[in-house]
């Protein structure tokens, strides 16, 4: 996993927090279908059976807020605070901007639109879900770093400390099959020279359990990827996309890798950089965002009513 895929993977695992608690919120209110719903004489409409004894809507409605009920109300507050803080300082965020946006977290994935897939097929986050928590989530940032000056002598300080953070580098999507021996590793090679599948051999042979049932696929790095073998990342940036090369020498293993896509980033354009490390700069003299939330609720009086909670 690259640094970005890092850090976006984080950002991921709070969507998708922010979709489940949405969707259960919207149950519990009552703005899902119950069309189809069989209604049992004197209790709420049926969602389910076991043996025929009914599991009420009721009873569904009871578990989601005992589970969800409280992240869900604090998340419809939080929202409604922000936007009126947001009214209040005339502050929005532009299609452009949220373009520019989905452009930075989609570079370690090769394009936008792979970014969007995997998003709804890895983490069943759809593209208009995406848009609505990122536009939050820079509207927070907006407000957050509203009122804090970043001069531009601290910018070309911090290029000049930093200057390989923002330079393209580039990424490959490669698999491997890693085996005990030198001589097994050629076995596997001329395997892969007399026709049989890549992916169909890992899974045979490859003694990595966390690639091996994937067909070997590791996928998408970057070329300085802490978390890969050196001489493993230097093999896969010389091949082009269908290239298969090796005996690799993995520590005390060797690997033979398939490189299914190579991808070189475009250069940032100067502005681009300059923009992105005045928000970097801006974020860390700002307070954390959920403080930031929390002092939004305590100003617009933002409460939850007793009893309104299991």
């Amino acid at each position: 996993m690259t640094r970005q895929e890092k850090g976006l993977w984080a950002t991921v695992i709070v969507l998708t927090a922010g979709v489940i608690f949405m969707g259960s919120w919207m149950l519990f209110s009552g703005g899902g279908s119950t069309e189809g719903i069989k209604q049992f004489k004197g209790t709420s409409p049926a969602v389910a059976s076991v043996q025929d004894k009914a599991i009420t809507e009721d009873e569904w409605v009871g578990e989601l807020k005992k589970r969800y009920g409280r992240d869900v109300l604090m998340t419809m507050l939080n929202r409604r605070a922000v936007a009126l803080e947001a009214s209040g300082r005339g502050l929005d965020i532009s299609e452009a901007e949220l373009e520019a946006e989905f452009e930075r977290m989609s570079r370690s994935y090769g394009s936008k639109e792979r970014f969007i897939a995997e998003m709804e097929s890895q983490l069943g986050i759809p593209e208009e879900e995406l848009r609505h928590e990122t536009v939050y989530r820079l509207l927070l940032e907006k407000i957050a770093t509203a009122d804090i000056e970043i001069e531009n002598h601290q910018i070309d300080e911090y290029l000049k400390l930093h200057p390989d953070q923002y330079r393209p580098k580039k990424q490959v999507d490669i698999s491997v099959i890693e085996v005990a021996t030198l001589d097994e590793a050629e076995q596997v090679l001329d395997r892969l020279e007399h026709g049989e599948d890549f992916a169909d051999l890992a899974q045979e042979v490859s003694i990595d359990e966390y690639t091996r049932e994937y067909g070997g696929r590791i996928g998408l790095v970057e070329e300085d990827d802490p978390f890969q073998s050196p001489a493993l990342l230097e093999t896969a940036i010389s091949l082009e996309a269908g290239d298969i090369a090796g005996p690799v020498r993995l520590g005390d293993t060797y690997g033979i890798v398939y490189v299914h896509e190579v991808i070189e980033p475009p250069t940032l354009s100067e502005k681009s950089i300059r923009e992105a490390v005045r928000k970097q700069l801006a974020l860390q003299q700002a307070v954390s965002l959920s403080e930031l939330e929390q002092k939004l609720r305590e100003k617009y009086e933002a409460k939850i009513f007793a009893g309104v909670l299991p």
